[in-house]
């Protein structure tokens, strides 16, 4: 429904009017489902590059006898950052399983309630898991600690699923916002 202003402008009642910080969690929120898409994306193309570095490993120990060396410690490492690339994509996706046969009796103000808790208790154990993985990146290239047997820096590799797990932090930050935003919206009506 809409109402006048004193200056003619008409504008939306109260109820289905969009707060500036509703504005600025939904510009948040794309910004997070952009970051989270790119690294999904990064990680789709190491996957597929996996799948060709382990073919032609295959097909040259098993026809050739010519194994590429370091396909098992490669392996390893893409596979890291594979996951850790992933991990907001499926939070925003909600492909995590959830075990909510119990909450999903609860009111759904007591649903929202508890998804803006945990959302803010993940988020703030993200930020500690980040933070250890910043410090043990930083333990890594102070010890020049590199792979078995091609000898890249271990660093690198811990450095970059720092950035994903980055990514996943921020998705349980706009996950808390957007339960916040309800909670509220509910008080208000």
């Amino acid at each position: 429904m809409k109402t006048e202003e004193s200056f003619g402008e008409p504008t939306l009642d109260h109820a289905s009017k969009e707060t500036i910080f509703e504005r600025i969690v939904k510009k948040v929120e794309k910004f997070i489902y952009i970051l989270n898409n790119f690294f999904h994306k990064i990680s789709s193309v190491l996957l597929f590059m996996l799948m060709l570095l382990t073919t032609v490993d295959v097909v040259g120990r098993y026809f050739f006898n010519k194994p590429i060396t370091g396909v098992y410690e490669i392996t390893g490492l893409v596979l890291a950052l594979n996951i850790f690339f992933s991990l907001g994509m499926a939070q925003i996706k909600r492909d995590h399983i959830e075990i909510d046969f119990l909450t999903k009796k609860f009111p759904k103000v007591a649903q929202t309630i508890l998804v803006a808790f945990t959302s803010l208790l993940l988020f703030i154990l993200m930020i500690l898991t980040t933070w250890q993985l910043i410090e043990f990146g930083e333990r890594i290239y102070l010890g020049n600690e590199t792979s078995g047997d091609l000898g890249i820096p271990l660093y690198i590799f811990v450095y970059l699923t720092v950035i994903g797990s980055i990514c996943f932090t921020l998705t349980f930050l706009s996950d808390f916002l957007n339960a916040l935003i309800k909670v509220v919206k509910r008080d208000e009506s």
